[in-house]
């Protein structure tokens, strides 16, 4: 009997996980490609190896090029990204890499008009399948158009999910905008990074339909219906299989075999089941996070997928299902249950569920209908580690917050606590005045700092002092809001010309003291470079009054007038730190 080797490219303990699963309990050997140091996926008995391969995130070229070196030395019969950090790059790579194996990947023409929102939507329309009345924004000056063709709430959609800007990747949401400065706000966040889709706002429940599809043709069909939904939108904790929707089957299917489609895909709607209405929300053409329970409920579809693309071997009509069955994501479902437990039930644009329905689910379990995501009967090692973690994080939580408040009430109350830092500053700088300020991006309160002690620097200030600014989110090379760089005008500081840099381990050993902004920028700096902890201070520290707060909060996604507060705050601690090396 033939052996047959796969390569699974991901991380989560979802889309993942299932495929990895799947094909191991039909006698094929496993490989887990993964780019981070830790996946609960590699803890799956069907694993028989792990590949380490560099953070797609971060460079996807080198990632690129890594799996290359691992396919020359390696055969697969198939290999399957199930992200669309994998998948992006594969699809940039294709010729080069399918000499070297097969791809479960659409082929071009399909992945243009499942990845791009808008190609979808044109699709859509081509077949008649049911969508939102839709505009594409490509500026703020279309704002208003949008407010005379609209009514609020809108759905604010970029047109691809993930953005790869000079090599580096930008994850894109879907978000709500309530009302025209949500919007403008929204809009000249995410207009940066890539055009927009305006779509107005349609009730009821998220619906799944998923396939199996070889030219076009259906090979296999389910349909979930979102059970537990998170309150602004996204995917599902808690979800359930459901007889396909006729109508919805016939535009799904239309639209799959317009464009010949071969492979996995996941096309999403909006269904009102009282109206008996719904709109299309997005293909996805790749394995979706839900996949778990098509798996439970009898559509085993990446054994499916793998038979068709290796085995040219295909079942001889659509498999059969079993509806009502439930699946849990059970970390994502508690955090949904805590959410839903404090939202107000009247609100329409929350995606809430009643009390005594949310208890009643609990005859799901009763019944045997209920299943995991991560746990499962003959492979509960990963499912034990997802669920364990969550819970760890839950006490490891609960004592960060008593640290966070202790270094508040340390700061907020205690004088000479002040005092020692202050001192401690002075004789750091004195001795190494090499200065860095540190924020979340980069691009606003660091950079002010940064610009504003240069400036006092060129005005003979402090000269012996060499300052930099730098961020924390990986993606570099961002200018300031435009926001930041008019507030910081009227200060006579010129951040147009800022670009965002990374904190490295190599700025924080020659710094001679590093200025964060908030708490959480000092725990996250402290967890990710531990030698910082002797020269890691709070900005807001050298506030002029021991009474004011140690923290300066991130002025990004608001309005002028807190940029202007932020950095009045900055140039206050600023003149205290000149004043402190100058002395």
């Amino acid at each position: 009997m033939q052996q047959y080797k796969a390569l699974v490219l991901g991380v989560d303990e979802r889309s993942a996980l299932t495929v990895v699963r799947s094909l191991g309990r039909h006698d094929i050997t496993v490989h887990l490609g993964r780019d981070i140091p830790f996946s609960p996926a590699q803890l799956s008995k069907y694993v028989s190896e792990v590949v380490q391969f560099p953070n797609a995130g971060h460079d996807p070229d080198e990632w690129v090029q890594a799996l290359i070196a691992h396919l020359q030395k390696e055969t697969y019969d198939l290999v399957i990204p199930t992200v669309d950090k994998y998948l992006v790059p594969v699809m940039q790579h294709r010729e080069t890499l399918e000499k070297l194996a097969k791809f479960a990947i659409p082929d071009e023409r399909g992945f243009e008009y499942t990845y791009r929102k808008s190609k979808t939507l044109e699709l859509a329309k081509q077949v008649g399948a049911p969508i939102p009345k839709t505009i594409q924004v490509d500026s703020i000056d279309q704002l208003p158009e949008v407010e005379a063709n609209f009514e609020f709430p809108l759905i604010v959609k970029p047109v691809s999910s993930k953005v790869f800007i000079n090599n580096i990747r930008y994850d894109m949401n879907v978000e709500l905008a309530k009302s025209r400065e949500d919007l403008e706000r929204r809009l000249t966040r995410i207009l940066q990074f890539c055009p927009v889709l305006i779509q107005s706002f349609h009730g009821g429940i998220g619906v799944g339909q998923e396939f199996l599809m070889r030219d076009g043709e259906v090979i296999a069909a389910f349909q979930h219906d979102r059970v537990h939904e998170p309150l602004g939108g996204g995917g599902s904790s808690y979800r359930k299989s459901a007889p396909l929707i006729p109508e919805l089957y016939e535009a799904s299917v239309k639209m799959l075999k317009e464009i010949k489609w071969t492979g996995v895909a996941m096309v999403e709607y909006k269904y009102d089941y009282e109206k008996k209405s719904g709109i299309l929300i997005e293909i996805n053409g790749r394995f979706w996070g839900s996949v778990p329970l098509p798996v439970a409920a009898g559509v085993d579809f990446p054994a499916l997928l793998f038979d068709m693309l290796v085995k040219d071997k295909v079942p001889a009509k659509p498999p059969a299902y079993k509806y009502n069955v439930y699946c849990r994501n059970f970390p994502k479902d508690f955090e949904w249950f805590k959410a839903n437990l404090r939202a107000d039930k009247k609100n329409p644009f929350l995606m809430t569920r009643p009390l005594p329905k949310v208890f009643g689910e609990v005859f799901n379990l009763l019944l045997l209908r209920e299943h995991y995501d991560t746990l499962v009967m003959d492979d509960p090692r990963p499912g034990f580690k997802v669920i364990g973690g969550y819970i760890g994080e839950q006490f490891r939580g609960a004592f960060d917050k008593l640290y966070t408040a202790g270094i508040k009430l340390n700061y907020r109350f205690n004088g000479l606590t002040r005092r020692s830092k202050v001192r401690r500053i002075e004789k750091l700088v004195k001795a190494n005045p090499y200065v860095s300020f540190v924020c979340k991006g980069n691009i606003c309160r660091s950079p002010f700092a940064d610009y504003y002690l240069q400036q006092l620097i060129s005005k003979g200030a402090s000269k012996d002092i060499r300052v930099e600014s730098y961020g924390l989110i990986e993606r570099v090379n961002r200018p300031s809001p435009e926001l930041a760089v008019e507030a910081a005008k009227s200060f006579e500081i010129d951040m147009s010309v800022h670009r965002s840099k990374l904190l490295t381990q190599g700025i924080v050993d020659r710094s001679g003291v590093l200025f964060i902004m908030d708490i959480e920028l000092y725990k996250r700096v402290r967890a990710l470079y531990p030698s910082a902890k002797d020269k890691l201070f709070f900005l807001g520290v050298l506030q002029n009054s021991a009474d004011k707060p140690i923290e300066i909060d991130d002025p990004y996604g608001k309005g002028i007038d807190k940029f202007k507060f932020v950095f009045k705050q900055i140039i206050q601690s600023v003149d205290k730190l000149s004043r402190l090396a100058g002395s």
